[in-house]
């Protein structure tokens, strides 16, 4: 599993830009497919989909699970 800090890009949509405020920076990334990924917030319970070309990756942590 792979923790992210994120910032929207700056033509991200209105509901990209929320999540992130909504949720804190930080999130773990489950998947992906072409266009989106699925991220879950480390600060909330959200889990979602946001469009790839709407954020930056500012870091990646490796976390190895036990």
């Amino acid at each position: 599993m792979k923790t992210i800090l994120i910032s929207p890009d700056l033509n991200a949509s209105k509901r990209t830009r929320q999540r992130i405020v909504e949720n804190g920076a930080t999130f773990t990334f489950e998947k992906a497919n072409r266009t989106h990924c699925l991220l879950r917030s480390v600060e909330t319970n959200w889990l979602g989909w946001l469009p790839r070309h709407e954020f930056h990756v500012e870091r990646i942590d490796k976390v190895l699970d036990n």
